[in-house]
C-alpha cells in the first residue's frame, strides 16, 4: 500500500447506481477531477461532501458542508469511476438519505483519501473484522495480505440477503455472522473463530462503537492478543449522529 497521500476536495458526479441488498447501494462516481486519484487505496475511506442544493461548489464552502466518511471498493482510473457503498435503510442522515434517492447524473464533492488504518502487511497473522460499514475495509486491507499469511475475517449483516460479493481473492474466505439468524452476539460469534489466534496479530475492527469495546476486551483480556497490533475505530454508535459520535470519540476514544 501506497504512503498517505496528500487530502483533496474532488467535484463528482454519479455515473451508476446499484443495489446489492436490502442494506447496501453501490454508487459510482466520476468526474475530470479523479484524473490524478491515488491507486492502491482500496479499504481506505474518503469524506462525501454534501452540496446543499446539490449543484457544484464555487469556492471553498465544501469546507463547511455537511462531511461522512465512506470507504473505497475501488478506483478504476482508465474511465475515473471511483465505487462507493452505502448503508441504507437502517437509520436516517444526510448521506444515507442522499444515496437512497442517488441518481445518475447528481452531483457530490470528495474529500481525501485518508489515513489507512491497518498498516503492517509483513506479519504471519491477521484478524479483520467488520459490519456493513466497514465490509471494504475488510475486502481491501484483504487485498494486501500475503496469501502466506494467516487470515481470519469477520463480517456481521443483517440478513443473509447482505452477504456481497468480495473480491480479494482465494485467500480472504469471510465468516458472515447473520443477525437476523443466530442468538449469538458478535463477540460470542468471534470467539469461535479465534481459539488458537497468536498474540502478535495484526487486527482490525471496524464495528458499532459498543461492539468494538466488547471484541476489543476479548481479545485483549481473554486471548492476550498485544494492544499496539489492534487498530480498533468505531465506524458509528447506536442512538447518535454521526457529528456527535465524531466529538464523542475525541472525548472518549476507543
Amino acid at each position: 500500500m501506497q504512503q498517505r497521500p496528500t487530502r483533496k476536495f474532488r467535484s463528482t458526479t454519479v455515473a451508476s447506481v446499484t443495489t446489492l441488498s436490502p442494506h447496501l447501494k453501490r454508487i459510482v462516481l466520476t468526474g475530470d477531477d479523479l484524473h490524478d486519484f491515488p491507486l492502491q487505496q482500496d479499504g481506505i475511506h474518503v469524506k462525501a461532501v454534501l452540496s446543499p442544493d446539490g449543484k457544484p461548489f464555487s469556492d471553498d464552502s465544501w469546507r463547511e458542508a455537511t462531511k461522512r466518511s465512506y470507504t473505497i471498493r475501488e478506483f478504476d482510473p482508465v474511465n475515473k469511476h471511483l465505487v462507493l457503498d452505502f448503508v441504507i435503510n437502517r437509520h436516517s442522515g444526510p448521506a444515507t438519505n442522499w444515496a437512497a434517492q442517488a441518481k445518475v447524473g447528481d452531483y457530490i464533492g470528495i474529500a481525501g483519501p485518508g489515513e489507512p488504518k491497518l498498516t503492517d502487511f509483513s506479519a504471519n497473522s491477521y484478524l479483520l473484522v467488520g459490519d456493513l460499514t466497514s465490509v471494504n475495509a475488510v475486502n481491501g486491507y484483504a487485498k494486501f495480505i500475503p496469501a502466506s499469511a494467516q487470515l481470519t475475517a469477520i463480517v456481521t449483516v443483517p440478513t443473509r440477503e447482505d452477504i456481497i460479493e468480495m473480491d480479494a481473492g482465494k485467500h480472504l474466505n469471510v465468516h458472515w455472522h447473520v443477525e437476523d439468524e443466530t442468538s449469538l452476539t458478535l463477540t460470542e460469534f468471534v470467539e469461535k473463530w479465534v481459539a488458537n489466534i497468536p498474540s502478535d496479530t495484526q487486527v482490525f475492527l471496524g464495528l458499532e462503537a459498543s461492539q468494538v469495546r466488547a471484541v476489543k476486551g476479548l481479545l485483549l483480556n481473554e486471548y492476550n492478543v498485544n494492544r499496539l497490533t489492534m487498530h480498533a475505530t468505531g465506524y458509528w454508535k447506536q442512538g447518535m449522529d454521526a457529528d456527535r459520535f465524531g466529538a464523542d470519540k475525541k472525548r472518549n476514544p476507543l
